[in-house]
């Protein structure tokens, strides 16, 4: 995914985290912005204004360096009006192949029209995911994260939170574009294309892995173990320590697989994606 398309404040806070990367391009489409690279739609106070007022003209200018067969995501929240521009934004480039990552909000914390804004959205991405339309809709609960990354302040919270999804995605991404020093992947059905993110650890007090999204009827998982270089070569229990960690997750319903690559970071990484067939209940 080397396009990227931060759509609303949460889009555009993930999509600015990933700027940091060259090897993205990025774009941020908002209510309004001032920022000069960044496109402004207005600011109107319901999804339906979004979905009909929207100049996709003006849209399609903005993204026209976005090619057919391109790799692209588009970075949404759910309960925020201006995510009811997404589908119009997505015809501007539907020759590209689309991914979604879609950010479930704090539905406690949200008004009740917020809420029927998320559910609405959360459910036509799904149907859209699952005809095809989008390659995977990457399913991410903004709760998960933030009991993942520990306290932080008012201030850096929203940048936080943008700053550990980016970094799954980036890193998940690179992994994908990188070869493995070992690998036994097996690829995911094609039907199922509702996707999440995980994180977890080869540490025996702390093997759990956390999805970022309790995603139903898990069918794959496939884990990154992202090895130290020094590890690669002097640890000669580490093969061992992966082969026990991926078990655990194997049943007759789950297919697990793994790929090991070596990394300049001076701490071992797990990640992980997990995927499903199956329509998922908001939460």
């Amino acid at each position: 995914m080397d396009k990227v398309i931060g759509l609303g404040r949460m889009g555009c806070a993930v999509a600015e985290e990933l700027s940091a990367h060259p090897e993205y391009r990025i774009y941020k489409i908002d209510a309004d912005t001032d920022e000069r690279v960044s496109l402004s739609l207005g600011t109107y106070s319901t999804m339906d204004e979004y979905e009909r007022l929207i100049d996709q003209d003006e849209v399609a200018i903005y993204l026209r360096s976005i090619k057919d067969d391109d790799d692209v995501l588009l970075v949404v929240e759910g309960g925020d009006p201006v995510s009811g521009a997404a589908l119009k934004i997505l015809e501007c480039i539907k020759d590209s192949r689309i991914h979604v990552l879609y950010i479930c909000p704090e539905r406690d914390m949200i008004s009740q029209t917020s809420k029927r804004d998320d559910k609405i959205a959360f459910n036509i991405f799904q149907e859209y995911a699952r005809s095809g339309v989008f390659e995977r809709l990457f399913l991410v609960r903004k709760n998960n994260v933030e009991n993942l990354m520990g306290d932080v302040s008012v201030q850096d919270y929203e940048k936080s939170i943008g700053n550990f999804i980016s970094y799954v995605v980036a890193m998940i991404n690179y992994f994908n574009h990188t070869d493995p020093k070992i690998s036994n992947r097996i690829e995911s059905v094609p039907y199922c294309r509702i996707a999440t993110y995980g994180v977890s650890s080869l540490d025996e007090n702390n093997e759990d892995t956390h999805l970022l999204f309790p995603l139903e009827e898990v069918t794959d998982i496939h884990f990154y173990y992202g090895i130290p270089a020094q590890d690669v070569e002097g640890d000669a229990t580490l093969m061992k320590k992966i082969k026990n960690h991926v078990k655990q997750y194997a049943s007759p319903g789950q297919s697990v697989s793994f790929s090991v690559y070596e990394t300049s970071f001076d701490q071992l990484m797990v990640l992980c994606t997990a995927f499903s067939y199956r329509i998922q209940m908001s939460v």
